[in-house]
């Protein structure tokens, strides 16, 4: 039975016109560009078996596996594994489970191998998605509980592992575009939704056989809509390859973490006021913008950078120039005190002024990764087109956008924990773009 129509096939149809001419470049979580990505999943995917393979014959144990998953995912993050669905979901099924860890590492041996058939598989997420609903159920605080929607991610994502031409992931990116095209229809059970994802898909796939005149794989219809925005009649960009990181092809807004700890113990009160002071407006713009750069770069100073401090006053200038020698990493830092969330406007300008004339700088003195970063207590604006143009023409290596309060974590975490400036870095690097309070906590807390 067809369950899409013409006028969406016309559309998917031009959705795989616009990704072929697109020249797409992919970057993983460091912004290190990956030539071919299906190639570096082949390998992947050699690794990820073997430590599959290890937990079914109880080489290693539950504990063991989550750990080894990952530490693996977190360096090759190829597949989104290391969001909600993937490793925080493992993280809080095995959290809520101790008291039954061998029922769970039973459940989970018999899930994650590859399913005979699609009824196999759909049996196989019912048992896993019942069991997770036991815990989501009882717990109090739900946000620690593993969500049993995040079912079908989860397996499906081994199920790959296991068998990549024959398994495509439920990706909430792609549901959302398949949403945007009309085709998408929500169902009660993760089973349900898997069922006619897989039907749904695999028409896709042929419909788009049928355009291309080749076989397409499950990597090929996936890739096609990863730069799909719910307009398939725009252009695709003819000179500037669109710039795409691994680490945000899998999101989800089912499950929200709150830290284990209040944040205000671990910070000085100098600092603390900073999301208050984004949000004043009794202040004239000009007072509160300096304070706020103040406090932005005392905050990184308390990080370990080594801060050198321009603020208002230093003419067509950054806020703050944040260094750490021991990698020859830099920052170029403006920070942006608006009340009702910050957009982009007419700062493009002055914010490639700055890349182009403290790039050369830097480089002499040593520096050999350089990234930009804008902190404000939130963004409304897209800045996506922005950022790849940044990116693909300059030698910016990682164009970051962070939240005032995210900022204030991380001082809060590296504190507590004692954590180092280099691991601080490796965590923002591979943050997608906005960061928050929420990925912070998912990247540091015990979950």
């Amino acid at each position: 039975m067809n369950m899409i129509d013409e006028t969406i096939r016309k559309k998917i149809t031009l959705i795989w016109d616009n990704y072929i001419i697109s020249n797409k470049v992919v970057q993983d979580t460091k912004g290190n560009a990956i030539n071919n990505i299906d190639d570096a999943r082949i390998i992947a995917i050699v690794e990820i078996k073997s430590i599959v393979a290890s937990f079914l014959s109880s080489t290693i144990n539950v504990y063991e596996f989550k750990t080894s998953l990952d530490s693996y995912n977190k360096r090759n993050n190829l597949w989104g594994f290391t969001a909600t669905k993937g490793q925080m979901f493992f993280n809080q099924l095995v959290k809520s489970n101790e008291q039954d860890i061998d029922k769970l590492t039973s459940i989970l041996k018999a899930t994650i191998t590859e399913p005979v058939d699609l009824s196999d598989a759909l049996s196989k997420i019912e048992v896993l998605e019942k069991f997770a609903n036991i815990s989501f159920s009882k717990a109090k605080d739900k946000r620690k509980a593993p969500n049993p929607g995040s079912t079908g991610y989860f397996l499906s994502y081994f199920w790959q592992i296991h068998n990549h031409n024959k398994w495509p992931i439920i990706y909430t990116s792609l549901t959302k575009s398949f949403k945007e095209l009309g085709i998408w229809i929500e169902h009660p059970t993760q089973r349900e939704d898997y069922r006619f994802f897989y039907d749904l898909y695999e028409e896709i796939k042929l419909i788009l056989k049928d355009h291309a005149k080749k076989e397409i794989s499950n990597w090929d219809a996936e890739h096609s809509f990863w730069n799909y925005t719910g307009n398939p009649n725009t252009a695709a960009p003819k000179n500037l390859p669109e710039v795409i990181t691994t680490n945000v092809i899998e999101t989800s807004e089912e499950v929200k973490l709150n830290a284990n700890f209040e944040i205000g113990d671990y910070l000085i009160p100098k600092v603390a006021n900073l999301v208050r002071l984004g949000t004043e407006t009794n202040k004239s713009a000009s007072a509160k913008g300096s304070e706020f750069e103040k406090l932005v770069a005392e905050i990184f100073r308390q990080l370990d950078f080594d801060v050198e401090f321009h603020g208002q006053g230093s003419g067509r200038e950054p806020d703050a120039i944040i260094k750490f020698r021991e990698e020859n990493t830099a920052f170029i830092v403006d920070a942006k005190a608006y009340s009702n969330g910050y957009t982009l406007g007419t700062d493009d300008r002055a914010i490639k002024e700055y890349v182009n004339h403290h790039i050369p700088k830097l480089q002499k003195e040593g520096y050999k990764k350089i990234g930009f970063i804008i902190v404000s207590n939130s963004f409304k604006s897209n800045f996506d087109g922005f950022i790849n143009d940044i990116t693909w023409n300059t030698d910016i290596k990682r164009f970051i956008l962070l939240t005032s309060e995210a900022l204030l974590f991380l001082l809060a975490y590296k504190t507590k924990d004692k954590l180092n400036l280099s691991s601080i870095i490796d965590s923002l690097v591979k943050f997608g773009n906005v960061v928050t309070a929420q990925n912070v906590i998912e990247e540091f807390d015990d979950v």
